[in-house]
């Protein structure tokens, strides 16, 4: 038994040594990590490989592969969003899941709404509709205007983090075990948690001031 723990103990010591020494390496490499983000201006920058604000859903169903969906969001306030589901994506040393958030007039939104499957009431009230597949394959042409990654391994703490990005230009407390950290420069918004995966998106500067606007 004891025997049995050493050799598992080894492994997980060899496996975390790779890994960071993985990621290390990946720092000095002209790779697409969650932290090379390159800004243009105010509306336009760039991370794994996607423009915000000009690359379309078609180019970054390209690069990532085929789309697991797409969704029609309504919030309780009666704003619409339609979002892109890429899946497990493997980018560098990591897999993750990304969502693209497609740029869409109001009134565009709302006439999908005639063109889904089911409606359902998520947990915070908002409305999901899941378009129809013939729907699905119009959106290609829509503009990404932002990115969220989801990132399957759960090691990236505070530190890995801060040693990154940087340290956050401030905080803000979510729970017991979550906080926010926003980087305005960059256009990003890391959900940290202690006790699950952190969640990372990506928004041009501009986006960014008018989203911080509503927190």
């Amino acid at each position: 038994m004891k025997l049995a723990l050493l050799i598992i103990a080894s492994i997980t010591v060899v496996a975390v040594v790779l890994f960071y020494s993985t990621t290390e390496q990946s720092l000095n490499e002209p790779a697409d990590m969650p932290w090379h983000i390159t800004v243009h201006d105010a509306n336009h920058s760039e991370v794994f490989g996607i423009e915000l604000n000009k690359t379309t859903l078609e180019q970054a169903r390209q690069k990532f592969g085929k789309l697991d969906g797409l969704a029609l969001f309504k919030s309780q306030k009666g704003d619409y969003s339609l979002e892109a589901y890429f899946g497990k994506v493997n980018i560098g040393p990591f897999s993750a899941r990304i969502i693209a958030n497609l740029d869409a007039s109001q009134s565009e939104l709302d006439s999908l709404t005639e063109h889904t499957i089911k409606r359902v009431i998520t947990e915070d009230g908002s409305q999901r509709w899941t378009i129809k597949t013939d729907k699905q394959s119009e959106q290609g042409v829509r503009l990404i205007k932002s990115l969220s990654y989801i990132p399957a391994y759960s090691g990236m703490d505070q530190q890995f983090i801060t040693q990154r990005f940087g340290e956050p230009a401030s905080r803000k407390v979510v729970d017991e075990t979550t906080e926010l950290w926003f980087y305005p420069q960059q256009g990003v918004r890391i959900m940290v948690d202690n006790d699950g995966k952190e969640l990372f998106e990506y928004m041009t500067q501009t986006q960014f001031n008018l989203t911080a606007g509503e927190l």
